[in-house]
C-alpha cells in the first residue's frame, strides 16, 4: 500500500471531526461595542499567524500558511454566509459587506475543514458582526485621513495635491436595523473614497488613466466603491432562517500579478443568499444553503483600452444533516458548485464541482477528543480528496495540547483558476501583450502536514500558548512574472509562467500569549517564526516573500466606561518578492507637477520595520455619539508590504459615529 493510500485509511479509521482538523485556528472578539479592533486591512490578520500584502491600505494578498500569497486564497463568511471580495486573487476590503468598525469577532482558520455544513478548502477568514439591538436602530459614520511621507497640512480641494498629504477617504457608513424577537431585519449602506498620491503607486496610475483619445488630459487615479445589504431572518430555537443580498461596485486599479501592475477596472458583485438550520430533534438537524453569485470586471477609461471583460456567474447548494450528542458529533453532507465564466476567447466554460464531507468528534474520556474530517470533490474524471485528522489532550485544569496531520489536494480549477482559464482559452495575456508559458497540463495541488500546539491557560487572566506546523507541498503551481522596468510605467510584463509541480518543506512556529491584570486592562503577544527547510531554488524563492519573524504586541486599556486607549507594536523582518529583481536598484519619479521633482529607488526587497499604532476613542451622549482617532506608525519609518505598494509613513485616521 502507498504511503497516501495508508495515511488515508488510517485517518478515515478514526472516525472523529472537528471544525479546526487540519489547521491552526486564531480568534478575536470585541467584549462589548466599546472599542473597535478592526480600523483597517491590517487588523483582519492581526495577532494571528497569517501574513498580508497591500499595494494601497484598501487591496491586500493573503497568506493563511498554506499556499502563499499567489495560492488558492482563503473562504471569507460572515455571520455563517460566505462572501467572495477577490479577483484574480487580490482581496478588496470594501466587498466586506460589514464596516470594519462593526466587526465583532473574527476567527481565522487554516488548512481544510467544515464549519456548519460549509466546507472550506484553504483556510477561512470567519468574521460575526456586532449583535442587534432589539426595536429599531439606526447608525452613521464618517471617517478622514492621510498618510504621508511626513507629518502635513490638511488638504480640502479635491483639484490639487500636496507634496506630502494622501487622503484617505472620505468613507460613509449608515445602517437601520429592526428587532422584534426571533425575528429582525438589517440594512447597510457603504461608500468609500481614495486618491492614489504615494510616488510609487501614483506613476503607474497615473500614465494608465490617461485619456485614450487625447494624450494631454489627465484622468483622475482616486477609487470610489459602494455597497449596499439588506437581510432578514428569523432565529428560533427549532428553526432559523436567512435571506440576504447584497450588491457592491468599484471604480477601481486591479493590480493584475501576470501583467506586473495595475489595470483601471470597474469592479463588480451581486450576491444572494438563502440558508436554514432546521432542529428535528433537540440533537439532530438539517441545514442548507443556495447562493446566487455574479463578478464582473468591466472597462474603465484607460489610455491603453485594457478590458477584462469578464463575467463570472456562481451557483453554490450546500446541505447536511448533522448531530450533537454529548460524548459525539457528526455531521455528512454535500455540496455542488456550478461554477460559468464568459470571457473573450472562452467558450462553454461551464463547471460542475460535486463534493461529499464529514465531519466527526468522540469525547473519548474528559481528557481526551479525536476528532477528524474528510472531503472529496468530484468534476469530471478528476478528483480531490482532503483529509485531516487530531487528538486532543487535556492532561490537567491548566494544559491542553494538540497533535494533527493532514492531507490535501486541490483541483486546478480551484488552486490556479485563472491559469485553467488562460489554458482552456481566454485570451487576457495577449490583449495586454504578455509573453506566457503555460503547462500543457495543471495538476492538482498536494500538501501533507502534521502539527502540535500547547497551551497553558489560569482561569480568565493568563494563558499561553506555542504551536508548530511542519507542511511538505508534494506539489504546487506557482505563478511567476519576471517583471521588467520601465521609466514611464514602472514596470512592464516580462515573461509570465506557471512554475508547475514544485516542490518543498515548511516549518511554521509561534507563540501567544494573553494577560489580563486588570479588568479593564489586556495585554495581548504573538510571535511566528518561517522557515523553508528543502526544495528547489524556485520553492525557495517563493516562500522568501513571506517575512521569517513577525512579532505583534498590544495593550488595550479602558480607564473609564466610555474612553478607551489601544497601543499596538509590531516588528516584521524583510521579505524578498524575487519577480522584481529586474527592478532592484532602478528609478522611479515623482510625477504630478505639483510634486517637487525627485527620484526615488526601487527595490526587491520590502525592508524590516518596527512600528507604533495609537488608538483612542471616547463615547458621548450616553453612548450614541463617538469619536475615534488612530495614529500611526509614530516613529514615521518606510512601512511597506509589496515591493510595488504604499509606503506608510506617518499617518492619521479620524472617525465619528452617531447611533440611535
Amino acid at each position: 500500500m502507498k504511503w497516501k493510500e495508508f495515511l488515508i485509511a488510517a485517518l478515515l479509521m478514526l472516525q472523529f471531526g472537528s471544525i479546526y482538523a487540519s489547521g491552526s485556528m486564531n480568534v478575536s472578539e470585541n467584549d462589548s461595542t466599546l472599542a473597535p479592533k478592526i480600523t483597517g486591512v491590517n487588523d483582519f490578520v492581526w495577532l494571528t499567524d497569517w501574513n498580508y500584502a497591500s499595494l494601497d491600505r484598501m487591496s491586500m494578498l493573503v497568506n493563511t500558511g498554506d499556499y502563499g500569497f499567489y495560492g488558492p486564497q482563503p473562504m471569507f463568511m460572515l455571520d455563517s454566509i460566505p462572501f467572495e471580495p477577490s479577483f484574480f486573487g487580490v482581496a478588496y476590503s470594501q466587498f466586506f459587506p460589514v464596516p470594519h468598525f462593526q466587526t465583532h469577532q473574527k476567527e481565522l482558520i487554516s488548512g481544510h475543514g467544515v464549519i456548519n455544513g460549509i466546507r472550506y478548502q484553504s483556510g477561512i477568514m470567519r468574521l460575526r458582526s456586532e449583535p442587534l439591538k432589539d426595536g429599531f436602530s439606526v447608525f452613521a459614520s464618517g471617517q478622514y485621513g492621510h498618510n504621508s511621507g511626513e507629518p502635513g497640512p490638511w488638504v480640502f480641494d479635491p483639484e490639487r495635491v500636496s507634496p506630502n498629504v494622501e487622503r484617505f477617504g472620505p468613507w460613509i457608513n449608515g445602517g437601520v436595523s429592526l428587532k422584534f424577537g426571533n425575528w429582525y431585519a438589517k440594512g447597510l449602506l457603504k461608500f468609500q473614497e481614495y486618491k492614489h498620491v504615494d510616488e510609487f503607486v501614483q506613476l503607474r496610475m497615473l500614465n494608465s488613466r490617461r485619456s485614450p483619445t487625447d494624450p494631454a488630459e489627465w484622468l483622475g487615479v482616486d477609487t470610489r466603491s459602494v455597497l449596499t445589504l439588506a437581510e432578514t431572518g428569523f432565529e428560533g430555537s427549532m428553526i432559523s432562517i436567512k435571506l440576504q443580498a447584497y450588491q457592491a461596485e468599484s471604480e477601481d486599479f486591479l493590480f493584475f500579478q501576470p501583467f506586473a501592475r495595475e489595470i483601471p477596472s470597474e469592479l463588480t458583485m451581486n450576491q444572494y443568499s438563502a440558508s436554514t438550520d432546521l432542529k428535528l430533534h433537540r440533537r439532530l438537524g438539517i441545514r442548507g444553503l443556495y447562493q446566487l453569485r455574479e463578478q464582473g470586471l468591466g472597462y474603465r477609461l484607460n489610455r491603453f483600452d485594457h478590458n477584462f471583460d469578464w463575467q463570472k456567474e456562481t451557483h453554490n447548494m450546500h446541505g447536511s444533516v448533522y448531530f450533537s450528542g454529548e460524548r459525539f458529533s457528526a455531521e455528512a453532507g454535500a455540496a455542488l458548485e456550478n461554477r460559468s465564466v464568459q470571457a473573450p476567447g472562452l467558450s462553454d466554460y461551464d463547471l460542475d464541482i460535486m463534493s461529499l464531507f464529514l465531519d466527526q468528534q468522540v469525547q473519548v474520556i474528559p481528557q481526551i477528543a479525536l476528532s477528524a474530517n474528510a472531503q472529496v470533490s468530484f468534476l469530471d474524471d478528476e478528483r480531490a480528496i482532503q483529509i485531516g485528522g487530531n487528538l486532543l489532550l487535556k492532561p490537567t485544569s491548566f494544559w491542553g495540547m494538540d497533535l494533527g496531520a493532514s492531507y490535501s489536494e486541490l483541483l486546478p480549477e480551484v488552486a490556479n483558476p485563472l491559469d485553467h482559464q488562460v489554458r482552456n482559452g481566454y485570451y487576457i495575456f495577449q490583449h495586454l501583450e504578455i509573453p506566457f508559458q503555460l503547462p500543457e497540463q495543471i495538476k492538482n495541488t498536494r500538501k501533507i502536514s502534521l502539527s502540535t500546539s500547547q497551551r497553558f491557560f489560569s482561569a480568565h487572566t493568563f494563558s499561553l500558548g506555542f504551536n508548530a506546523e511542519w507542511m511538505h507541498h508534494i506539489s504546487m503551481n506557482i505563478p511567476f512574472q519576471a517583471a521588467l522596468y520601465d521609466l514611464e510605467y514602472s514596470t512592464i510584463p516580462g515573461n509570465y509562467s506557471l512554475l508547475s509541480e514544485i516542490s518543498g518543506q515548511r516549518l511554521q512556529a509561534g507563540a501567544e500569549l494573553q494577560f489580563v491584570p486588570l479588568r479593564n486592562m489586556i495585554h495581548q503577544a504573538d510571535v511566528t517564526i518561517t522557515r523553508t527547510l528543502s526544495g528547489g531554488a524556485e520553492y525557495e524563492a517563493y516562500w522568501k516573500m513571506i517575512p521569517e519573524v513577525l512579532v505583534q504586541y498590544a495593550i488595550e486599556y479602558t480607564p473609564f466606561y466610555d474612553v478607551y486607549l489601544a497601543l499596538n507594536l509590531q516588528y516584521r523582518s524583510e521579505a524578498t518578492w524575487s519577480e522584481f529583481s529586474n527592478l532592484d536598484g532602478e528609478l522611479n519619479r515623482t510625477f504630478h507637477v505639483q510634486y517637487p521633482f525627485r527620484f526615488f529607488e526601487f527595490s526587491d526587497t520590502t525592508p524590516s520595520h518596527f512600528k507604533i499604532d495609537l488608538k483612542m476613542g471616547k463615547w458621548f451622549w450616553g453612548n450614541r455619539l463617538r469619536g475615534e482617532l488612530l495614529l500611526k506608525n509614530l516613529l514615521n519609518t518606510n512601512y511597506q508590504t509589496h515591493p510595488l505598494g504604499v509606503r506608510e509613513r506617518f499617518g492619521y485616521m479620524a472617525r465619528v459615529e452617531m447611533r440611535f
